[in-house]
């Protein structure tokens, strides 16, 4: 199963008020990225928690659908990062007699991109790969 990275949005921050004094300290910073721990969950830890000092700092953990919808108020907490590969390639073995062999053979390349990208490709390999075959 897949399950993407999550990256912050922007600073996450702490308000405390203290006998009216408002206090506002930085647990997170814009730009940090959170991964799947081996429980399928996105386990939050901020300000040195630990297993052994449980009373400094905090964890929260989130499943997936926590972390897409986890907001401010006023926008998304979390950007999903879509880390699936744009290129797959299948290699697959060829038998030793069949290294001479001429006969039709497919190359096929999936790939995720542009239409004018796409025909930079065609051109490149009309040019470069054509020849060889």
């Amino acid at each position: 199963m897949y399950f993407p990275k999550f990256r912050l949005k922007k600073d996450w921050y702490i308000e405390v008020d203290i006998l009216g004094i408002k206090n506002k300290t930085l647990i997170l910073t814009e730009g940090q990225v959170f991964e799947v721990e081996s429980d399928n969950n996105y386990h939050i830890i901020y300000g040195g928690w630990s297993e052994k000092s449980t009373n400094v700092g905090g964890r929260m953990i989130l499943d997936e659908e926590k972390m897409r919808l986890a907001n401010d108020g006023d926008e998304l907490l979390f950007e999903a990062i879509d880390e699936k590969p744009d290129l797959e390639l299948i290699i697959e073995e060829v038998p030793d007699d069949d290294d001479i062999l001429v006969r039709n053979w497919r190359i096929q390349l999936d790939v995720k991109t542009t239409r004018k990208k796409l025909k930079e490709i065609e051109k490149i390999i009309n040019e470069k790969v054509k020849p060889l075959l």
